[in-house]
């Protein structure tokens, strides 16, 4: 009877047993799927390609950093710098920061990282003139960096010796700087700039003077798809820095704003360094101003070298100056004039060519041959029989040469070249990049001379 009373016991015991796993097990179904519910409501407008090492946003008065990967809360902290360098430290190279305000305290350096991902979907940062910092100890330690769906407010980016930064979607307001280009070493090449809008920013991009070890390229850097409202005096949308070289760059879709609540020094592309074959295409920039003071929508500097002026930059409104070319600098652009003047060709003697003379479009440019316009000029003293032989011909961008077309003169005389002599020598298929002349005489010696004039368009 014991045995019997012992066995129903241990009975009891195992379904309680079973009951309290079961209920230990629907709790953690329940559990998981509350989580999970959560999770998708929170970050369900998050990419789905990107999985987010980590999670930032603010909880009452800490900033709390979620592990993506488990869930769970691996650090709270006082701000977000910290929660950002606890990131960092554990390898941490993809990170979401959630929507919300966030006080930072002190400038965010991030030194040699590469492949960092840091995206929000318009969490306002509130910098007290600080920055965050890209910094490579050279341009190889600091790779392929994405800051994207920020808003700086009295905050910057600084970008110095890195390599192929991209910034996208991001927002700056009410600082004296936006994102700001640096060489201290090496240099910082390939960067893009996409979606940006920047509103009472002093200088909204700027391209610094190299110092220390620091080249001068920020070569290939793409600026596409942003917007520059000016309202401070001495403001500037773009600043290309003294020895600075913004070279092989793209300005694409911009609209720049001046002369709202401010009419005097503003400029839209301060040019003090180079901007040599950055195509400028489809920029506006509208002046608001109704008396503008030193109001430029574009302003070359003493040293500077201009762009590419594309299809669709415009000038709209009230400008001191559309353009201020107070020095005189090449102004490039796609169907811009030229005009070469009193060009000496050598002569050589005994009927063999002399020196040829190369003549070249400034940088990055071609010439047009259907609106090239060619004089030649001969004269001098011609003894009898002295037979003068002028030839040209067309180089082009695979340093392949045209036919010859040749000219003789036995006398003083001018000629212009016609449509039909430019037609012997036209390729059927290729770039024009220089025209090269020489001449050659029958005598061994002379004192005739030849000059070349020649005007028209650029491609």
């Amino acid at each position: 009877m014991a045995e019997l009373v012992s066995y129903m016991g241990r009975i009891k015991l195992s379904k309680r047993m079973l009951a309290y796993l079961g209920v230990f097990l629907l709790g953690a179904v329940l559990s998981s799927i509350v989580w999970a519910t959560c999770q998708f409501f929170l970050y369900r407008n998050l990419s789905m390609r990107i999985s987010y090492d980590y999670i930032i946003y603010g909880d009452s008065k800490k900033v709390v950093v979620k592990n993506g990967l488990t869930g769970f809360i691996d650090f709270a902290g006082e701000n977000l710098s910290d929660a950002i360098y606890f990131a960092l430290e554990r390898k941490g190279l993809s990170i979401f920061i959630k929507l919300g305000r966030y006080n930072v305290s002190s400038s965010i350096l991030l030194r040699n990282v590469s492949n960092l991902k840091m995206v929000s979907d318009g969490a306002e940062l509130q910098f007290n003139g600080g920055s965050i910092i890209l910094q490579g100890e050279d341009y190889e330690e600091s790779m392929n960096n994405l800051i994207e769906g920020l808003t700086f407010i009295n905050g910057s980016i600084i970008v110095e010796n890195s390599f192929m930064t991209t910034i996208r979607e991001c927002v700056f307001k009410d600082s004296d700087l936006g994102i700001v280009f640096l060489n201290t070493n090496t240099w910082t090449e390939c960067t893009l700039i996409e979606n940006c809008y920047f509103e009472n920013v002093k200088k909204c991009i700027v391209f610094k003077t190299p110092i220390n070890n620091g080249t001068e390229s920020y070569a290939n850097t793409e600026i596409k798809r942003c917007n520059f409202k000016l309202t401070r005096e001495n403001s500037v949308a773009i600043h290309v820095e003294a020895k600075a070289n913004f070279n092989e760059g793209l300005l694409q879709n911009i609209r720049i704003w001046l002369g709202h609540s401010n009419e005097t020094n503003q400029i839209g592309i301060l040019i003090e360094g180079s901007m040599l074959n950055t195509l400028l295409h489809n920029v506006v920039v509208e002046s608001f101003a109704k008396d503008p003071n030193e109001i430029y929508g574009i302003k070359i500097g003493q040293y500077g070298e201009s762009p590419i002026l594309g299809q669709g930059v415009v000038f709209l409104g009230n400008f001191t100056k559309n353009i201020d070319n107070s020095f005189n600098k090449w102004l490039y652009g796609v169907g811009s004039c030229f005009k070469f003047e009193n060009i000496s060709v050598p002569v050589g003697l005994n009927n063999t060519y002399g020196d040829p003379c190369e003549i070249t479009p400034p940088k990055y440019l071609y010439f047009s041959i259907s609106n090239i316009h060619i004089k030649i000029l001969v004269e001098g003293k011609f003894p009898e029989n002295e037979v003068i032989t002028v030839r040209l011909k067309l180089k082009f961008i695979d340093e392949s040469y045209s036919k010859d077309l040749t000219k003789i003169f036995n006398s003083n005389a001018t000629i212009w070249l016609d449509q039909k002599d430019l037609f012997t020598i036209l390729p059927t298929v290729n770039i024009i990049s220089s025209i090269v002349l020489d001449a050659k005489t029958n005598k061994t010696s002379s004192d005739v001379k030849v000059y070349i004039w020649m005007c028209g368009q650029y491609n």
